[in-house]
């Protein structure tokens, strides 16, 4: 596990550490972690000190640590490893913690947890001989691989009059939010990180088939449904040409069965006149005639999409005079409105067949900010119901009139959609880029609250301790935000989350129906 961050602060550790565990689970150690910083029930004149708090992320894990003061030879209170998993802020539940300390001299120890002693929490209790610097590593074995995570040195002590005054050691201060808080609702942090940010304007706007991507198959005839192999359902691909449906005939002097016949009997006429035409049997007037007539009868039904009978094809099988709706373009079957055995009439629906590889999202700019669409660079945008950034890149046109019903200006955008996840007809929202790219410290977005016109960020100081932070916001893009001041690069924010932990600034926040476990 790399280390691209951490936390380490000192920590009062009180006689409360000499109590029975139970009591810890439900007496002064959870004041302590609430911020208190002490025990108010000291049972000597003063507080010992030495224990740490103790905070790493990685790009999988999050690790806070406190553990009590070590002192060589003697027994020590457990640990407090609270372990986090990043990509859903959900407690570890279930895998192996093994912990290898290693001294100035070479000697080692380690110790082993088979599985948390509650949901993300693990609580070993290493005994060391010697006193002096000690280099704690561990690996998590959870999801089929391992997760080493290498914590640095921890200081053991040759006596507990050794062990420093609470009095000589910083207090703890900040915003308490304990992890168990945090693991019971949607909760989420972020690194501030360099970036280049392009300036953007809010919009809003819908997803829509490009030109030649989208095709409504109606039947041009009348006829049966008829099952002449499966048809695809919503959702399966099809190809261009591909047959869709099979229709059966119908009768009618202008039904598809008969048009085919008549193209086929013309066809014969056409051959019979044009011999007959070279050994002047019949007049040229004649072959003119009948070729004038296949060729009205071959428009018309060309006009229902339909070829004559195919090579091969028997004129005298039925089967033949059957009309196959085609699609035609490759794509997803997204709707269909025909069923075998049912009566279809001239122009009624059939299937619904849409590209979605690439789709055109449009957008309305309010026309206060039309001027800036002539620098429109591309856009992000979320889609209903969904919080994933999707991002726009190719402007296909910008266009040159205000629409007077909605006071917006159309910019139409090219989506890739490789995932086939954007859907036609979604409404999104986001942002549209304008002008030149700005460099800085930026935060996520989501990061930011607004109070009464200030624009605050919750820093995380360490895994259960937060700060309050007043910014000034530079350019956006909807996803992340340039901040000119107020957050270092490498301090991370609160990213969902940030109101429990306002409320835990005001005492308003419940804590949970249960205590820590150390």
């Amino acid at each position: 596990m790399t280390k691209p961050s951490a936390s380490y602060r000192r920590r009062n550790w009180p006689s409360r550490l000499a109590r029975p565990l139970g009591v810890l689970l439900i007496g002064s150690l959870g004041a302590a972690c609430n911020g208190s910083g002490g025990d108010p029930t000291l049972e000597s004149g003063h507080a010992h000190g030495g224990g740490e708090m103790v905070t790493l992320w990685s790009d999988s894990l999050e690790l806070f640590m406190e553990y009590p003061p070590q002192v060589a030879g003697q027994p020590s209170e457990p640990w407090a490893v609270h372990l986090t998993w990043l990509d859903d802020w959900q407690p570890v539940r279930e895998g192996t913690l093994s912990l290898r300390l290693t001294g100035r001299d070479g000697a080692s120890i380690e110790v082993e947890e088979s599985a948390p002693t509650r949901p993300g929490i693990f609580t070993p209790a290493p005994d060391f001989p010697a006193h002096g610097a000690w280099a704690v590593d561990m690996v998590l074995t959870a999801r089929g691989r391992e997760y080493p995570i290498s914590v640095g040195q921890i200081e053991v002590f040759e006596s507990h009059e050794a062990l420093p005054r609470a009095a000589d050691e910083e207090s703890s201060a900040g915003i308490a939010f304990l992890k168990e808080q945090q693991w019971e609702i949607p909760f989420g942090a972020a690194s501030a990180r360099t970036r280049e940010i392009r300036p953007s304007v809010p919009v809003a706007g819908s997803l829509e088939a490009p030109p030649g991507a989208l095709a409504e198959v109606s039947a041009p005839v009348t006829g049966i449904v008829v099952a002449d192999g499966p048809m695809p359902a919503p959702g399966d691909p099809v190809s261009t040409g591909q047959t869709l449906a099979v229709l059966a005939p119908v009768s009618g002097e202008s039904s598809y069965a008969a048009l085919v016949a008549s193209v086929e009997r013309l066809q014969r006429e056409v051959a019979r006149a044009e011999r007959l035409a070279a050994v002047e049997a019949i007049p040229q007037k004649r072959l003119v005639e009948v070729r004038h007539d296949l060729a009205v009868a071959r428009a018309a039904l060309e006009a229902l999409g339909g070829p004559a009978l195919e090579a091969g094809q028997d004129p005298s099988d039925p089967r033949a005079y059957r009309y196959r709706l085609r699609s035609p373009i490759s794509g997803v079957l997204s709707e269909r409105w025909l069923t075998p055995g049912q009566r279809v009439e001239a122009g009624a629906r059939g299937f619904t067949v849409v590209n979605p590889g690439t789709l055109w999202l449009r957008l309305h700019l309010p026309a206060r900010l039309a001027e800036s669409a002539e620098g429109a660079t591309g856009a992000v945008f979320t889609v209903e119901g969904g919080a994933r950034f999707h991002r726009a890149e190719q402007v296909i046109s910008v266009a040159s009139v205000i629409d007077p019903a909605t006071r917006t200006l159309p910019v139409l955008l090219s989506v890739p959609n490789p995932e086939l996840s954007l859907k036609v007809g979604m409404l999104a929202e986001g942002s549209l880029f304008v002008g030149a790219p700005e460099a800085g410290v930026a935060v996520p977005a989501s990061a930011i609250q607004d109070e009464e016109g200030l624009a605050v960020v919750f820093v995380e100081l360490a895994g259960e301790t937060f700060e309050r932070r007043v910014i000034e916001p530079g350019p956006t893009d909807g996803e992340w935000t340039i901040v000119r001041s107020g957050v270092s690069e490498g301090e991370r924010v609160v990213t969902a989350g940030a109101y429990q932990v306002h409320l835990a600034s005001l005492g308003e926040a419940a804590p949970t129906d249960h205590g820590h476990p150390h």
